[in-house]
């Protein structure tokens, strides 16, 4: 079982009309972006400010996505976030989200994202600066 003390990261996900299909539960697609904003606010709060997004960051690479149970309008959604590999230029994301039941949450689906440390001004991969590395592994 999934609990929020295995993740260094959560995010509530508000779900939207719009994330809702023809079948009245959260379209498959719409998993990648509650990915994102996960992602994003892991960064966020991991960083702690320290990165200028306008010169080096990441561009995703890959995604893999595993659904296990669906998601209505109504429910209350959480999106955790953890890095589980750092490679040289890379490092491998793994997210999961899980839906409110009563006092227990239930996994919904859960996937990977491989990311690409980029310099944006050049247009060409980076090794991962060791700041983040430290940051992620370390949190200081």
């Amino acid at each position: 079982m999934i609990s929020f003390e295995d993740y260094k990261h959560s995010t509530p996900i508000q779900i939207r009309f719009s994330d809702i299909d023809k079948i009245n539960h959260v379209n498959n697609a719409v998993y990648l972006n509650y990915f994102e904003t996960s992602r994003v606010n892991y960064f966020d709060t991991v960083f702690k400010g320290r990165t200028n997004w306008n010169k080096l960051g990441f561009v995703l690479a890959r995604n893999e996505i595993n659904y296990l149970h669906p998601i209505h309008l109504e429910d209350e959604i959480f999106c955790l976030t953890k890095v589980i590999k750092l490679g040289n230029k890379s490092l491998t994301l793994k997210n999961t989200v899980l839906k409110k039941n009563g006092a227990e949450f239930i996994e919904c689906a859960n996937g990977i994202g491989v990311l690409v440390a980029m310099n944006y001004e050049t247009r060409e991969s980076i090794p991962l600066p060791q700041e983040w590395s430290d940051l992620i592994v370390t949190g200081k």
